[in-house]
């Protein structure tokens, strides 16, 4: 697996949201926006699900992924893959953080599941002569 570099990690969570892109088995992409996410370590990222339809079918299909995010300090592009969680010690884990958020907004929102990405490469996407490579 690769780490996510410090710098990209404090993006990600500085962000509003991210871009979750999918794939079905027959190739046909699918991006979704998810606001609700976090780091979990150098190697993994989460993502939780209040309205993946198209999105969970992809990853039932096909769990290779990608998460894009942006912001004034750079831009970063992960490759992993996905393991949707619905239930469990993860899952509870997880849900008692998104829904305590939601609550704290006043929206009436509950965590369904959530994806841990297991990162296998990141990517710069900034703008330069650093676009496009690889840095882990």
């Amino acid at each position: 697996m690769a780490k996510i570099p410090q710098e990209a990690q404090e993006l990600f969570a500085k962000v509003d949201a991210v871009v979750f892109a999918t794939a079905r088995a027959d190739a046909q992409p699918n991006g979704c926006i998810v606001a609700m996410k976090k780091v979990i370590d150098d190697e993994t990222v989460y993502l939780s699900d209040q309205f993946f339809k198209k999105t969970l079918a992809n990853i039932q299909e096909n769990p290779k992924v990608s998460v894009i995010w942006w912001g004034d300090e750079g831009a970063y592009e992960l490759y992993g893959t996905a393991r949707y969680v619905n239930e469990g010690p993860e899952f509870e884990e997880q849900a008692a953080w998104v829904n305590a958020a939601f609550e704290q907004m006043g929206m009436p929102i509950k965590s369904k599941g959530g994806v841990y990405v297991d990162v296998e490469a990141v990517y710069s996407s900034s703008p330069g002569p650093s676009a496009g490579e690889q840095i882990a």
